[in-house]
């Protein structure tokens, strides 16, 4: 759970922002995580955009996976891959058609 920075048509674009004190940020490359190079911290920079995500705490800095997953997200940076369920092409279909990059 982070929040992200975010270009145009798409919403996680690269850069993370930690939720948890002492949390690490890091960028996202050709969908994998790199840290920061030679030790230095990623930063906002001037006219970058974030979302930064709230979630409701007890308070004790714990974070839990849960079974269910409430968001998902295209992968990029992934170019066309053949889809052979009809059912998940019409679904990626759907997606396209009403929510594009979205």
């Amino acid at each position: 759970l982070n929040g992200h920075s975010i270009e145009p048509y798409k919403i996680h674009a690269g850069k993370t922002v930690p939720i948890i004190k002492g949390g690490e940020a890091f960028q996202i490359h050709g969908g994998k995580t790199v840290p920061g190079s030679n030790n230095q911290a990623i930063r906002m920079e001037e006219g970058e955009f974030y979302a930064i995500e709230t979630f409701g705490s007890t308070g004790k800095g714990l974070v839990h996976d849960d079974v269910d997953c409430s968001h998902y997200m295209k992968n990029f940076d992934i170019g066309h891959v053949p889809i052979r369920i009809n059912r998940a092409k019409g679904l990626l279909n759907t997606i396209n058609k009403n929510h594009g990059t979205l």
